[in-house]
């Protein structure tokens, strides 16, 4: 399991590092009441997630604000001149995601200095279209096979190649996908809802909401929901591609084993 790292505890703003890899920084933020963000800016390198958890996020855009709620998750593309605060009388908690991480999690621990971080005021003209954020939920472009939901936030290619991240909904009882390997990929989790069991290799962990877990490459790994009720969680592959493999797996339907690994297999995934 991941520990969280705090890097900022004071009234009306608490950040917490979850997960940093060299594909995605992973963060928790709680904004209190009324909050501000920071000045407009832009990212050139990298594209700038959030996942609200809970509370209304307002996200400022050049072409005007959008108030995000719970389960909206927002992609600000490259060049995309942005701020976020929270502008309501509650607290508001969101999860931030860098993808690449550009050592944002060295900049939130001031281990690297603020100018070296790709983060510069809008340029002259405002930048990019902000049409071109996304903000969708898991229900905008979801599949379900044999029970499950995968919920498509982010792909490859809107992140630069870094991650994939899907919403993924286990139904009861759910026994999980076979023991698996990476060669290649990092696989993490986040859970929002539910419990998840994760095998990690020899150790075997139950991940409650708000618990992170991440299976390095080569690590042999799992996960099931032995609860009667649903279990939910965000889950992150760096860099992307593998959400290629829930499209082409519900595309396909239940196949018998050996079909399903060899789809597994196209996108670097290796049975234990």
């Amino acid at each position: 399991m991941v520990e969280p790292i705090a890097v900022t505890d004071k009234p009306g703003r608490k950040v917490s590092i979850r997960l940093a890899l060299d594909d995605v920084v992973l963060s928790d933020f709680r904004y209190g009441p009324n909050e501000p963000g920071p000045d407009p800016h832009v990212h050139r390198l990298h594209a700038d997630c959030f996942y609200v958890l809970d509370g209304a996020l307002t996200l400022s855009l050049a072409d005007g604000d959008r108030v995000v709620g719970p389960g909206t998750f927002v992609l600000v593309p490259p060049n995309v001149a942005h701020t976020y605060r929270n502008d309501s009388p509650a607290e508001v908690r969101f999860l931030n995601l860098h993808a690449p991480a550009m050592g944002f999690d060295r900049y939130l621990q001031r281990v690297m200095p603020v100018d070296e971080f790709d983060q510069h005021p809008p340029p002259e003209g405002g930048g990019l279209d902000p049409a071109s954020a996304i903000v969708c939920t898991a229900q905008t472009d979801e599949v379900t096979v044999a029970g499950v939901s995968v919920g498509f936030l982010a792909n490859a290619e809107d992140t630069l190649g870094a991650i994939g991240l899907v919403e993924y909904t286990a139904p009861p009882r759910f026994p999980g996908p076979p023991p698996h390997f990476h060669e290649h990929t990092w696989d993490a989790y986040f859970v929002l809802e539910g419990r998840l069991d994760v095998r990690l290799g020899d150790e075997r962990l139950e991940l409650r909401p708000g618990d992170v877990a991440v299976a390095p490459p080569g690590t042999v790994h799992g996960f099931s929901n032995a609860l009667d009720t649903p279990t939910r969680f965000l889950d992150i592959h760096a860099p992307g591609g593998f959400e290629g493999y829930f499209r082409e797996l519900a595309a396909e339907g239940m196949r018998d084993p050996v079909a399903i690994a060899q789809i597994g297999s196209r996108y670097d995934m290796i049975l234990a």
